[in-house]
């Protein structure tokens, strides 16, 4: 079974494994879509663009520094 990553890039969702190529989407259920009839019951990793930017949003601040 091959594990399926989705990425958002430039406003395109691609989908990319370990042994195809990448395929770019311009909408993500078009790309889930694909992922599901091309490979049935693999898993899909969906990586957002904006993860990072929210995980250090509610990042509490040093200990001993004040605002």
């Amino acid at each position: 079974m091959t594990t399926l990553t989705m990425r958002c890039m430039r406003g395109d969702f691609v989908v990319i494994g370990p042994d195809i190529e990448a395929h770019k989407f311009k909408s993500r259920r078009e790309a889930r879509d694909w992922c599901m009839t091309h490979h049935p019951g693999s898993p899909v990793e969906v990586i957002d663009a904006d993860a990072a930017k929210r995980s250090v949003k509610g990042k509490s601040p040093k200990p001993g520094r004040s605002k």
